[in-house]
């Protein structure tokens, strides 16, 4: 009797953790124009730019083309973000010494933002031209819908776009 109760339990909970992280996390699932096992899918799928991207792409409707130049563009503006984690972590360390200081020090936060604002400064033209380069590879239809996309946000789904 425990077996069979124990083995239920484990089928529920393999059941909740594809239903949290999804079928397609693993390589399965309908694509909008069929069902595909494992790797059956001629995209990337997960590899490279996540759930959203795929999601994105799917949405768009794009084409493995348009696809390859946005993520050319994504990964060179990804490079440039992630040359900002350090000075991020040193702001939130920074910020935090001020706050368990006896006295606060304002001068000090406001460098630190200003180094900030530095850093952001030279993440622009990267920013502007990985967007430059997402407008060229998109239809007039399809730069709508990201637009729209973008305005609304990732939670409202399919139905935004």
């Amino acid at each position: 009797m425990f077996g069979i109760v124990f083995g239920v339990l484990c089928l529920i909970g393999f059941v909740g953790v594809l239903r949290r992280r999804g079928w397609r996390r693993y390589g399965y699932g309908w694509h909008g124009h069929g069902w595909h096992g494992r790797g059956g899918h001629g995209r990337s799928g997960w590899r490279g730019g996540g759930w959203m991207m795929y999601r994105a792409f799917e949405a768009l409707d794009t084409s493995p083309g348009q696809e390859k130049a946005i993520r050319g563009a994504l990964t060179e503006l990804r490079g440039a973000l992630t040359e900002l984690k350090p000075e991020l972590y040193a702001t939130r360390a920074e910020v935090a010494q001020s706050l368990a200081a006896e006295s606060f020090d304002a001068a000090g936060v406001e460098a630190t933002v200003d180094r900030q604002l530095d850093s952001l400064r030279r993440v622009g033209p990267v920013l502007s031209r990985a967007l430059g380069q997402i407008h060229e590879a998109l239809d007039p239809d399809q730069r709508r819908r990201l637009a729209r996309f973008l305005e609304l946000g990732p939670g409202y789904g399919y139905g935004a776009v």
